[in-house]
């Protein structure tokens, strides 16, 4: 059973500023929809996760974000 898409509307407003930034910048913000049906999931991805994960550690923000770049191009995703 595939997972509902939630609107803009129906976010919860943390979920709904990253939406909008999303969108913002061209990207596709189908991932926030569907995660809204677990928002501990979110919370844990957005604070934790990636949080520690880009913004604090031994190597330079700006060198994860080339890594994170040239991975999706690896892969064929949309920067």
């Amino acid at each position: 059973m595939p997972l509902r898409r939630f609107s803009r509307e129906e976010l919860p407003e943390p979920l709904a500023r990253l939406w909008d930034a999303s969108h913002a910048l061209g990207n596709e913000p189908r991932f926030l929809e569907v995660v809204a049906n677990a928002p501990h999931v979110a919370r844990f991805y957005y604070e934790q996760f990636y949080g520690e994960l880009f913004f604090r550690g031994v190597a330079p923000r700006r060198v994860k974000e080339l890594v994170r770049l040239r991975l999706s191009q690896l892969h064929g995703c949309a920067s």
